[in-house]
This record gives structure tokens, C-alpha cells and sequence, in this order.
């Protein structure tokens, strides 16, 4: 999913939460990570809350204004 500043961010939430996913920011590094959840509060912008653990409990924060593009991947 490309992320732009008309993604709506529950459709990233929907489509994405409790999944490994890569994400490729605007600068080209890709991240491979768990993500939990949306942070919709956040002070600074909305953020990805993830770890590489692959459980439910909240890690680092990855804010979607630095992402280019989300993608499901698996595990390994």
C-alpha cells in the first residue's frame, strides 16, 4: 500500500495490525517489523507502533510521515 497524505489511516490499521510487514520509507531503507497497532494520538504525527518480536505488546514507533509504502510479508 502506498502511503501519501490522503491514505486513510484506518484502512492502514485494517489492513495491516497483528502482521509482519516490510516498510520502505521515502528515503529507501525497508524495514522488516511487527505491527501492533496505529497510534492515532501521537503528539507529532500518527505512527506505526511495532516490534520485531511478533507479539502484541507495544514497542518503537515508525511515523507514517516517513513512510513510502507498506507491504505484508512473512515472518522469516
Amino acid at each position: 500500500m502506498k502511503i501519501t497524505d490522503q491514505t486513510y489511516i484506518y484502512d492502514i490499521d485494517d489492513a495491516f495490525s497483528g502482521k509482519w510487514v516490510n516498510v520502505r520509507f521515502k528515503n529507501g531503507q525497508i524495514k522488516k517489523v511487527f505491527m501492533v497497532d496505529i497510534d492515532f494520538d501521537n503528539d507529532i504525527s500518527e505512527a506505526i507502533v511495532y516490534n520485531t518480536t511478533g507479539s502484541f505488546s507495544y514497542g518503537n514507533a515508525i511515523y507514517l510521515k516517513d513512510v513510502d509504502q507498506i507491504e505484508v510479508t512473512s515472518k522469516d
